[in-house]
């Protein structure tokens, strides 16, 4: 009995360890779709926190009517008092503090797994930074003229906006970064390539990942987890590329 059970218990080992060595695709960028949203009720925060200055990326919107969520003063920076910290701010605010609850949407695609949001100190500026997980390539989202110790409004580059996720026409909670490219033209698209090339994205590999990031997860309603993660294995994988200008070259004078 024990003879005849030990090949069974092989061959079980073996595809188990061949299917652990398939990569399963835990999200696809086709399945989700954007919603434009009203871009005064959103705000990019970099928040400093620790001895070390360390940086966090929040990102807070403002439900209309209810309590203010934040107020800023100044500019260069912008800094920002988080008033919903004063209150319960359920039903009146929301706000993503991580990967689970914003990413970058470029040109109709979803980056979640691609691209990783980081704030990036540079010559006296901070830059929202995406930084592919694979090859360090980089996308300049946003910026920060000047910083300080406080909570600092960042300001996103021209071509950027805050949109909504959705999925299967239900508006989701997680916020993109959402970029689409102007329509120019050829004139203007060769006055401007000279620009993005004559500024490159530093792409030292001691700059440092700050913030709390994680792995995007679905929606934490049970049900649609299920619908949303049948739906996902039955598509397709496919490669989500961004343009080249954009891979490696940010858009400081845009």
């Amino acid at each position: 009995m024990l003879k005849s059970s030990l090949p069974i218990k092989l061959i079980t080992i073996a595809l188990t360890s061949v299917f652990g060595m398939i990569p399963i695709n835990s999200a696809n960028a086709g399945i989700f779709d954007e919603v434009e949203v009203d871009q005064e009720k959103f705000i990019a925060v970099a928040q400093p926190f620790g001895e070390e200055n360390r940086l966090n990326l929040i990102v807070v919107e403002q439900i209309p009517g209810m309590n203010t969520c934040w107020s800023e003063t100044g500019s260069n920076p912008t800094n920002v008092d988080l008033l919903l910290a004063n209150f319960d701010f359920s039903g009146h605010c929301r706000r993503s503090t991580d990967a689970n609850g914003y990413s970058i949407r470029y040109e109709g695609q979803d980056l979640g797994l691609d691209y990783l949001l980081s704030l990036v100190r540079r010559e006296g500026q901070l830059h929202l930074v995406g930084i592919n997980r694979r090859d360090n390539t980089r996308i300049n989202v946003g910026t920060v003229q000047s910083y300080n110790d406080q909570p600092m409004k960042i300001n996103l580059n021209p071509g950027w906006r805050f949109s909504k996720r959705s999925y299967q026409g239900n508006v989701l909670g997680h916020v993109y970064f959402s970029y689409t490219e102007p329509e120019q033209s050829t004139q203007e698209q060769e006055t401007i390539e000279p620009q993005i090339n004559n500024n490159d994205m530093p792409m030292e590999n001691d700059i440092p990942m700050e913030g709390q990031i994680r792995d995007i997860v679905p929606p934490s309603n049970d049900n649609d987890n299920q619908s949303i993660r049948r739906n996902i294995n039955s598509q397709p994988q496919t490669q989500r590329t961004v343009n080249p200008r954009f891979s490696m070259q940010s858009r400081f004078n845009r």
